[in-house]
């Protein structure tokens, strides 16, 4: 029997058995035909690759991430990804969407065509994350939109992405977020519903279950995370929930099937340096998570839950998308990854090296920042109080993750001007960039930046325009260089761009690869380290303090927001 290829002496994980088998595969048009002893078979294969031995394990396919937060376009962000085993990715683009509305979304389709993994779409629920009287964005996602696009790209979208505004689901209040729960269990009930629920358990949790969102990719605690098994609600692990306590739940619980790792967001020089979903397999068993347990977390168990039913598997009439381990460790030392047949990557040709800029987007996406020139005058705050001190509401930054906390400090003031720096503050400004004049001013505690300022076109989720720092001088530079560069961030320091990284596409993405993209943003981070900002993600720590779903005090636009009470609250007390 003719095909098209045949590997032998290979040591197959059978993610259905949880067992090592020692066999051949043989490949017919992409889909591997059989998984055993081929010497009783008379097979003519066009191709004969011996694997002496070393591991097949089936590709890895990531169900929860956001190709915009490693600013690459989607084909460059494929490029890197084949090299770590990735070979099938569920992308939510909730961030150019929030720009660009539909037609980024689009957009961000017609851009992965000819890469060399699988790149699927979670239709964004979310945009805007909350609503407009709490943040401006360039694009709405209503219902309307939502049954355009499972119309229209039937074969790209296949799930509804994380549904953000759990609040109004625990209180099982009617809401935008009920209204498209409700229509994809009525039209759509074969496709999953992603969830966003960080934190509640018990009854709460119950509740968000009751609505139909059965899936949370939130930081967990073993409580939590044991709590979400128990109720049959499907858990998405990121690295922050890779840890000892809960690897020792899913241990213990023998939960294999009902778990997923999940990378969500990754900054291009982390990507570049340890790795996609291989460096968190290989953290899992670090911290507790059997080898075999860590493979059926990135093959099987992903694909079940998406409901793809022709790959994970090393298995007959499944896609021929296969990892090879020069040996069975833990350390996954991938040596070629296969795509539907084809040795899509080798460690001896690294695709990325080899592609020029990536220009496969249209001109509108290179034309999204609608911003004046800022004047200096813009960051001046005139507090009730002229002389003497202000009492001001301040966010408080968290140095170990994204969140905040709102605290209260007695500001000086004189002479009609707040004079924030003396308190140690920063000042932190959000800039309306799709044409409007909104903008709102805050002050920055705990963790600042000193001796700079930084600024950004990358502000989540309604990407409006960030700047931070300790002087208005600064803020003015960063902020006047992100609106003539049409897109990007940048670090200023007395006058002088320090680091920069230019984001032209929707002033989300780069066109470069990802090694030019990751050099870029590791020296922007470098600068906000070398200037106090203490992080080891600085810029998404800085980049999600406009995020108005994610505890406790943020800022938009429109003002400083109290993330619990879902409100606008005054910077003065």
């Amino acid at each position: 029997m003719r095909i098209d290829c045949l590997l032998t002496d290979g040591e197959v994980f059978n993610v259905y058995l949880k067992k090592w088998i020692t066999a051949d595969v043989a490949i017919l048009d992409g889909k591997i035909l059989f998984v055993g002893d081929s010497s009783f078979i008379e097979f003519e294969p066009l191709k004969r690759i011996s694997c002496r031995g070393g591991a097949l394990i089936p590709g890895f396919i990531d169900i929860h991430m956001h190709i915009e937060s490693s600013f690459l376009t989607p084909l460059n962000f494929a490029r890197a990804v084949i090299a770590h085993g990735t070979t099938t990715i569920v992308s939510e683009p909730h961030e150019m969407a929030n720009v660009l509305g539909v037609e980024g979304i689009k957009g961000m389709i017609e851009a992965d065509e000819g890469a060399p993994i699988d790149i699927y779409y979670g239709i964004p629920s979310s945009v805007p994350s909350t609503n407009s009287e709490l943040e401006s964005t360039g694009g709405k996602i209503g219902l309307k939109e939502i049954e355009a696009l499972l119309k229209t790209e039937p074969k790209k979208m296949i799930c509804l992405g994380e549904v953000m505004n759990y609040t109004d689901l625990m209180q099982l209040r009617e809401c935008r977020a009920m209204d498209f729960v409700r229509y994809m269990h009525e039209h759509y009930p074969f496709l999953a519903v992603e969830g966003h629920i960080p934190s509640i358990k018990g009854f709460e949790l119950s509740k968000v279950l009751f609505t139909g969102v059965d899936s949370d990719h939130c930081m967990q605690s073993p409580e939590g995370l044991e709590d979400r098994l128990k109720m049959g609600m499907f858990v998405e692990l990121q690295e922050s929930s890779i840890t000892v306590e809960n690897m020792a739940v899913l241990r213990n619980q023998g939960c294999d099937g009902r778990f997923s790792l999940v990378t969500d967001d990754v900054p291009p020089d982390k990507l570049t340096k340890v790795g996609h979903l291989d460096f968190l397999m290989k953290l899992a068993v670090e911290k507790g998570l059997p080898f075999e347990s860590a493979i059926i977390a990135t093959t099987l168990s992903p694909a079940m839950r998406m409901g793809f039913r022709d790959r994970g598997a090393i298995a007959p009439g499944k896609i021929a998308d296969i990892v090879f381990l020069r040996e069975r460790s833990k350390d996954l030392p991938v040596t070629w990854v296969m795509k539907k047949g084809k040795i899509a990557y080798s460690s001896t040709n690294n695709l990325c090296t080899l592609d020029p800029l990536d220009k496969s987007f249209n001109d509108k996406f290179y034309r999204t920042i609608n911003t004046l020139p800022i004047e200096e005058k813009l960051f001046r705050i005139e507090p009730p109080i002229k002389e003497s001190y202000q009492r001001c509401r301040v966010i408080e930054k968290n140095p170990a993750n994204t969140s905040t906390k709102e605290i209260f400090i007695d500001v000086p003031a004189r002479g009609g001007e707040l004079l924030w720096q003396e308190a140690g503050l920063n000042m932190v400004a959000v800039i309306n960039r799709y044409g409007g004049d909104s903008y709102a001013l805050g002050l920055v505690g705990g963790n600042v930046i000193r001796g700079g300022a930084f600024a950004s076109s990358y502000a989540h989720d309604h990407h409006n325009l960030l700047v931070i720092g300790d002087n208005v001088r600064d803020m003015t530079t960063a902020a006047n260089w992100v609106v003539k560069s049409q897109g990007g961030m940048v670090f200023v320091s007395e006058g002088e761009t320090k680091a920069c990284l230019h984001l032209p596409i929707g002033g989300l993405l780069s066109e470069n690869c990802a090694h030019e993209v990751a050099q870029a943003s590791a020296a922007v981070k470098d600068a906000l380290l070398n200037h106090g900002f203490k992080s080891s993600n600085p810029i998404m720590s800085i980049c999600t303090i406009t995020l108005p779903v994610s505890p406790a005090l943020k800022i938009t636009d429109k003002g400083l927001v109290d993330t619990l009470k879902v409100q606008i609250v005054p910077l003065f007390v």
